[in-house]
């Protein structure tokens, strides 16, 4: 190899380091360690299921609420009653929300926190209500 094929190799590998660096110090700081009730509300969230009908992140099922910034529109204290004393689903639900003890509605309550959160770009977006109601055919 000539000596300039190897001054641009060597280059190009340190270029792609400092990169890699950039990169992961970037991500490092942007990416907050989840607190220890977080991740225990987390292991609640997976325990009963809740992703079976509920979404976090775009992520689970659709049929029931979003809770991605479910913190936002809810205070702490409505979400523990609902979390110890549930309401009971219609019979034709495949699933019933679980009475939670109270350490377990605390530790949920800062898993919905942390993930309320997470800086999502505006995801999911509100619901497009649309008034109008469509005319409907005459005979």
């Amino acid at each position: 190899m000539r000596k300039t094929e190897l001054y641009l190799i060597t280059i190009l590998l340190v270029s792609f380091i400092c990169f890699a660096v950039l990169i992961y110090y970037s991500l490092m700081q942007t990416t907050a360690k989840m607190p220890p009730a977080a991740s225990a509300g987390s292991e609640i969230w997976q325990k009963y299921g809740c992703m079976e009908c509920h979404s976090l992140l775009s992520s689970g099922g659709y049929a029931a609420v979003d809770l991605t910034k479910i913190m936002s529109t809810h205070t702490k204290e409505e979400l523990l009653s609902f979390f110890e004393n549930p309401p009971p689903l219609p019979p034709h639900k495949k699933r019933m929300h679980v009475e939670l003890t109270e350490k377990e509605a605390k530790a949920m309550i800062a898993f919905l926190r942390y993930v309320n959160n997470i800086d999502t770009r505006k995801w999911p977006p509100e619901p497009i209500l649309n008034d109008k109601r469509s005319s409907s055919v005459e005979d």
